[in-house]
């Protein structure tokens, strides 16, 4: 009995045996695309629960209110311009591949949010597929290529490039940095082919074209050369220094700004204890991330704190270790200057927004990874520590993943987010505006009012508290208050062309044409692509008489954007009054295609085709404008007409 119990263990021992032999010889087989799938599935999994998130922050300006990314036809304007294009603001981010990404998205689900953020997780899981591809080519490791694209994907730190959806900046310009680096490498070598050139050359344009901080990839590719003793060929690297030039020459020139400044001038000296705070902070938040959150802020430190004193001490610190380890261990010292290098852009020696930011660890955040998957990797070859560093493995992966899900939650829905935000950035005017509007947005206007008035105590010169408080008063009808809140904005930033559009509005509404016409051309003048102004110009024209001006300019809102229905609209009604039947008709036919909801369109065409004599054409025109809005009353009584009129079709 004894001996065939024994002879049945020892078979299914050798059977587990056989069968882990079996799986090892089919991973190492399968490796590539194990990998692959994993890192997608990661990404996907680990940011499913970010689909539903609302717009936030910058979403509304770069992504729902973006007239530029609604039309193909606005291609060229996204490549001239800045990112943002709402109504009255123009920002200093040039970033058109950005916008690209959106007027794609727009295209195919208009303003779905579940479509915007799923590209933001397949740029995030494109990006670390290329990670994963040049760690492979650096150090020929597919575990350290692989663990460090897990840690990757799954980081928390990472969901303000993701779960945000104005964040994918961030994605794309890593995306084709690290492809630029890759194809780098690939045209050194003996047998390349030009492919190589041209797809390096394109990657490092896209990358420019995606977000500033691509800037520093020449000194990485120098890093490259440094760290693993690469001989160094100027002709390799000519194009990625042309390219650099180019840029910086165009953005200076044409675009006449070079990178987003800070909204406080400040000096070198009063700046760089800020970022010190920061790099104890970042190292922080890689090794411990918890307490991530929105605005951190242009804050300012002294000498004398003693953060200041710790992160200079880790800055030499790791520098010196780097310099050391050069020979011997060519990982870490690729990875600590990696770190380094690439926090640079965002270290504040040139001036920007803030002392440090979540989504600026997105590039930086690969040297500590690669460190700690090297760590991972060497203890797990000890077969002493094997079992201990899985079971690290799978706390670590799994601790990452679910404080990420968690995470994710913070993006999702506005107000929640501001008011969370507030906790870490109590003094933040912007946080407090931005719930006001969030207030506003869902009607609750006596919060919106507390809100922005808060906004305006810790930063007097606010323009768009102003603004939005003028917008207040004018739906609450205190014209009288609002006038006097549009004029404050006006006074504080005299090129705020949003403030001079609604003050224009005001104006129209309470029949005062003449300082409306006045308004809507300081509107053009500080902002010469909105089109909204020129429409409302154009009413302001026909309220005060003059028909020809009133054209013109609703021609131009159609110029300025070729998708604006009630543009169309307007000019066909200007032209039916006018006599021109035809050209009427042509345009309210364009406002149909555009706004199949457009009743003012639909009315408007039954009036001419009554005119015409098509009564029956224009009774079904009638009924189709009461149908989208029932409470018509122009319709109703069109329709009564055509009725009476009925047999003489």
């Amino acid at each position: 009995m004894g001996g065939r119990k024994g002879n049945a263990l020892k078979k299914r021992h050798k059977t587990w045996i056989d069968f882990k032999k079996e799986f090892i010889t089919y991973v190492k087989k399968h490796t590539l695309f194990m990998s692959v799938f994993l890192i997608i599935i990661s990404a996907f999994l680990v940011y499913n629960n970010s689909l539903n998130g609302q717009f936030v922050w910058d979403d509304y300006e770069w992504v729902r209110d973006n007239t530029y990314i609604k039309s193909w036809s606005n291609t060229s304007k996204i490549f001239t311009k800045g990112l943002g294009r709402d109504a009255g603001k123009q920002d200093l981010f040039y970033r058109p591949i950005q916008t690209l990404t959106y007027m794609l998205d727009y295209s195919l689900w208009k303003l779905n949010v579940q479509g915007y953020h799923f590209t933001n997780i397949l740029l995030h899981a494109l990006a670390a597929l290329s990670l994963y591809w040049l760690i492979t080519i650096l150090f020929n490791n597919r575990f350290l290529s692989l663990f460090t694209s897990l840690m990757f994907v799954i980081h928390p730190v990472h969901t303000e490039a993701v779960a945000y959806i104005s964040g994918r900046a961030d994605s794309l310009a890593l995306l084709f940095m690290l492809l630029c680096f890759i194809f780098y490498i690939k045209q050194q070598c003996k047998n390349a082919t030009s492919g190589y050139y041209i797809l390096m050359v394109l990657s490092y344009t896209l990358a420019l074209l995606s977000r500033e901080n691509s800037l520093i990839l020449p000194a990485l590719l120098m890093l490259y050369h440094y760290s693993f003793k690469k001989r160094f060929e100027i002709k390799e690297f000519l194009p990625i220094l042309l390219i650099t030039l180019i840029y910086i020459s165009l953005r200076v020139t044409a675009l006449k700004f070079f990178l987003p400044h800070a909204e406080i001038p400040t000096t070198l000296f009063q700046r760089m204890p800020g970022f010190l705070v920061a790099i104890v902070n970042y190292l922080r938040l890689l090794f411990l991330p918890v307490d991530l959150h929105m605005e951190y802020g242009a804050r300012l430190f002294t000498f004398t704190d003693y953060r200041v004193l710790l992160g200079a001490i880790m800055l030499f610190a790791l520098l010196g270790y780097a310099f050391k380890k050069r020979k011997d261990d060519k990982l870490i010292s690729f990875s600590i200057f990696w770190f380094f290098l690439t926090l640079l852009p965002s270290s504040n020696l040139y001036p920007i927004n803030a002392y440090m930011a979540e989504h600026w660890l997105y590039l930086p955040s690969i040297g500590v990874f690669l460190i700690l998957s090297k760590g991972i990797a060497y203890a797990y070859q000890s077969k002493g520590a094997r079992n201990l560093t899985i079971c690290l493995i799978i706390v670590l992966l799994a601790s990452y993943f679910y404080l990420t899900i968690k995470q994710n939650e913070y993006w999702k829905e506005p107000i929640s987010f501001y008011e969370r935000t507030l906790k870490y950035a109590p003094d933040s005017h912007k946080i407090y505006s931005n719930l006001g509007g969030a207030y506003k947005d869902i009607g609750k206007k006596e919060e919106a009012m507390a809100f922005f008035k808060k906004a305006i105590k810790i930063k007097p010169d606010y323009a768009y508290a102003y603004n939005n408080l003028g917008f207040l008063h004018y739906n609450m009808g205190e014209w009288q208050k609002a006038i006097a809140f549009y004029k404050k904005a006006i006074a504080v930033d005299p090129d705020f062309a949003s403030a001079y559009y609604n003050l224009g509005i005001v104006y129209q509404d309470t029949r005062r044409p003449k300082e409306a016409i006045s308004m809507f051309n300081k509107t053009i003048e500080a902002d010469p692509d909105f089109a909204m102004a020129y429409n409302n110009l154009g009413h302001a024209y026909r309220d005060n008489g003059k028909v020809k001006e009133a054209i013109d300019s609703y021609k131009r809102a159609i110029e300025t954007d070729s998708n604006f229905a009630a543009a169309y609209n307007n000019l066909a009604n200007a032209y039916s009054q006018t006599g021109k039947k035809q050209e009427a008709i042509a345009l309210y036919i364009r406002a149909i295609e555009i706004d199949a909801n457009c009743a003012e369109a639909y009315n408007g065409l039954g009036v001419v085709f009554y005119n015409l004599g098509r009564i029956n054409e224009s009774i079904s025109l009638f009924r189709k404008a009461i149908t989208i809005n029932p409470n018509f009353t122009n319709s109703y009584n069109n329709l009564n007409k055509a009725y009476n009129n009925i047999d003489k079709d």
